[in-house]
């Protein structure tokens, strides 16, 4: 135990209820500690001069442990501009420490865009962010020059920044962990789906259960025809859960063969039927359970806790391994059309729930504004979604109309709703911007502001999605005059402090050449 140590030992209880026994060091530092303290000096601050004496000289004088590896080769030379502006580089500075990580992924895409890399001195802080935040690493790693992929080879906690942008490491496959398997395929998904999906069929037997189930997950990404054959394996799988993802996924491919299979079942349960003037579709789900249909992963017996009978539960199977197409083409009526139909319907709990789940898969943009346009409570409780997440499923440009009157109404506490709107990343429009801003300063002028405690970290979020030409609004017009408002000072001073960084990302970088 060193000296400082056995100081921090001695005011474990405070200085009043156990005075230290400051013994005499000896040799300079000894002499430095004397000089510091006099004889009046009270005793804490005793402690903390000769601790931070202490402190100072002990890295001063530290000696590395000597070892026999060999010196890094030295760094190749930088062929990016370098960073030339004291302003934008304090800025990065205080991102990089503060955050928030929208900020962070703003500022590191912004210096990338401009053609630089981040500055020497900031470069331990972005490698210890990527080995913290995986959403942040593939902007690190773009941001890291020649310089910072030397200094994270030097560190194997920093590595993990490199593997973002790096070819993947393929003998991890044989000796990496579950969780370094699903990164390995995940990785190869995205430059070689092919090579990936080969590479998972051949150990794919080794695995257990719960291993099968959550490598085959990761042939969603870059899901496409090639993949068929394999997955039509899987629904003989001896895992009902490995059955049951490798149906999802094949659902997912309108082309398979298993969504014809599927569509030709469902199709037989729609028929027409004549009344009064016009022709209506009419749904009967199946008298009896197929005897091919266990082969294509369906389930014969409901589990005992199921709200639907057992012809409905037969019907949601089919109706969630369809694509939404598929009824739009079936009866010629739009989205619109079959989500009053549905509702109307005798069973609407089992279609409802079924394309509920085709929706997180397609997400077709006319069926959620058909859904959005027409839902209640009870159709979102058969959907098993909720407002926020319909309106999520839409492209950016389309989900501000459905957020406006959320924000206006209040229907939920506004600090949650910017949360979710902060969770799409999605810059705002200015109108947009403007809304939640005025929204947020009427709420604190009433005594229900004191009570959304989440507003406080979601507002200084919220800035980074708005644009440029609103920095300068999100700092006027606050109602922080009355003694009841002060609660909010902090939050304040975050946003302004956000939409000052923001002002000098967004402006030109100055860069030097590297030389």
């Amino acid at each position: 135990m060193n000296a400082l140590q056995q100081l921090a030992n001695q005011v474990l209880l405070g200085t009043e209820r156990r005075p230290p026994d400051l013994a005499q060091t000896t040799g300079p530092i000894g002499d430095l500690a004397e000089a510091a303290n006099t004889s009046d000096t009270p005793v804490e601050v005793q402690v903390l001069r000769r601790a931070g004496i202490l402190a100072v000289c002990g890295r001063a004088g530290h000696v590395p442990m000597r070892t026999g590896d060999s010196l890094p080769p030295r760094c190749a030379d930088e062929s990016a501009a370098r960073l030339d502006d004291p302003d934008w580089r304090a800025a990065l500075s205080a991102v990089l420490s503060e955050g928030p990580d929208l900020l962070r992924a703003e500022a590191l895409r912004r210096l990338a865009e401009q053609g630089a890399v981040l500055p020497p001195s900031l470069l331990p802080a972005a490698l210890s962010l990527a080995q913290k935040t995986p959403a942040l690493r593939q902007a690190v790693a773009a941001s890291l020059g020649e310089r910072g992929q030397w200094l994270a080879r030097q560190n194997p906690d920093w590595q993990i920044a490199l593997a973002a942008a790096a070819a993947p490491e393929l003998e991890l496959w044989d000796h990496g962990s579950l969780e370094q398997r699903k990164a390995l395929l995940a990785q190869l998904r995205a430059v070689a789906p092919d090579a990936a999906r080969e590479r998972l069929a051949a150990g794919f037997a080794e695995f257990d259960a719960r291993e099968r189930a959550q490598l085959l997950e990761t042939l969603s990404l870059a899901l496409g025809p090639a993949d068929e054959v394999f997955l039509e394996s899987l629904l003989g799988d001896r895992s009902k859960e490995v059955r049951q993802l490798a149906a999802s996924l094949l659902a997912a491919l309108p082309a398979s063969r298993y969504a014809t299979r599927m569509a030709s079942r469902l199709g037989a349960c729609l028929s027409t039927q004549r009344k009064l003037f016009r022709t209506v579709w009419q749904l009967d789900p199946p008298e009896a359970f197929g005897d091919d249909w266990k082969a294509d992963a369906i389930d014969t017996t409901r589990a005992k806790s199921e709200t639907l009978g057992e012809r409905a539960w037969w019907l949601y199977q089919l109706v969630r391994a369809v694509p939404l197409a598929f009824w739009v083409s079936h009866t010629g009526q739009s989205a619109a059309e079959l989500v009053q139909w549905a509702k109307a319907s005798d069973w609407a709990e089992a279609v409802m729930r079924g394309w509920g789940e085709v929706l997180a898969r397609e997400a077709p943009p006319e069926w959620i504004e058909a859904l959005l346009a027409t839902a209640d409570a009870p159709m979102l409780s058969a959907l098993r979604t909720d407002w926020i997440t319909l309106i999520e499923y839409l492209p950016a440009a389309r989900r501000e109309a459905h957020w406006r009157p959320l924000v206006q109404n209040r229907q939920r506490a506004l600090g949650d709703l910017l949360g979710r709107i902060n969770q799409s990343a999605e810059p705002c429009s200015a109108a947009f911007a403007r809304l939640v801003l005025k929204e947020v300063r009427e709420l604190l002028g009433s005594d229900a502001g004191k009570w959304d405690y989440a507003l406080r970290k979601t507002l200084p979020e919220f800035i980074c999605l708005i644009p440029p030409e609103c920095l300068d609004e999100a700092g006027q017009h606050w109602p922080l005059d009355k003694p009841d408002t002060l609660y909010f000072s902090e939050t304040l001073a975050r946003v302004l402090a956000i939409a000052a960084l923001r002002k000098t990302l967004n402006r030109p970088l100055s860069l030097r050449k590297s030389t």
